[in-house]
């Protein structure tokens, strides 16, 4: 049974989750304020997954996430909150958030989410010498070849740079700032319309024909995220 830890201080808000989680099968752990939530996070053994508001007593969320992220903590963190302007959701990705889910919001769209974070998390380590498939395009990061139905294709350095950082962080919004200060090595008040100009070169060469069907996915006014990578195995 997977172990979800929860840290929302509303008791109403927090009861009904953990009543909805534990019917779908998930063990459940509540705690109402930052410093409970903190000291259960980097606990062990570990949670499978965080669920966690920004607005806390005692120590809010995000200053949650970023002493988590700082103490080496990798379990997977979902933000559930009702913070839902677009600094709000940036400060939540930069800080190491795996998603950033808005109140109110339907079960059925919480639990896909968990879902997928513990689907992505579940599987094979990943690494920078392993290959993918994604969009039609075999990548081999081990080599740096990208092939489509075994031919080369040819992508200039920055656009196999970010192709690579997509992939090594597939399933994970990437921000503009992100990919600026780790692809781009400039700092994030630098011009992004660059980065778009790159997503859409890659994906004129990878399936898909709209927003619905390209691998790269666009988060409005944050960033991009990476679907539907498979990593091939040996």
């Amino acid at each position: 049974m997977q172990r979800l830890l929860v840290v929302e201080d509303d008791p109403q808000m927090s009861t009904g989750l953990m009543l909805f989680l534990e019917s779908e099968g998930y063990e459940v752990k509540l705690v109402g304020d930052g410093e409970s939530g903190l000291r259960e996070a980097v606990a062990l053994p570990s949670y499978d997954l965080i669920i966690l508001d920004a607005k806390l007593p005692e120590r809010n969320g995000f200053e949650v996430l970023r002493e988590i992220r700082a103490k080496g903590v990798s379990t997977p963190v979902l933000m559930l909150t009702g913070l839902g302007a677009h600094e709000d959701k940036m400060r939540g990705f930069e800080l190491g958030a795996d998603d950033y889910l808005t109140k109110p919001f339907s079960t059925d769209e919480l639990i896909a989410r968990i879902f997928a974070i513990l689907r992505r998390s579940k599987a094979e380590p990943e690494g920078s010498d392993d290959t993918y498939q994604v969009g039609g395009l075999t990548v081999d990061l081990s080599v740096g070849t990208v092939q489509r139905e075994g031919e080369d294709v040819e992508l200039t350095d920055l656009e196999y740079k970010l192709l690579r950082y997509l992939i090594l962080h597939h399933g994970r919004t990437a921000t503009r700032e992100q990919i600026l200060r780790d692809v781009w090595k400039l700092p994030s008040n630098v011009e992004t319309r660059t980065i778009d100009r790159h997503v859409n070169a890659l994906r004129k060469i990878m399936d898909g024909e709209d927003e619905e069907t390209w691998p790269i996915k666009s988060v409005y006014g944050i960033g991009y995220k990476l679907a539907d990578v498979e990593r091939v195995t040996a």
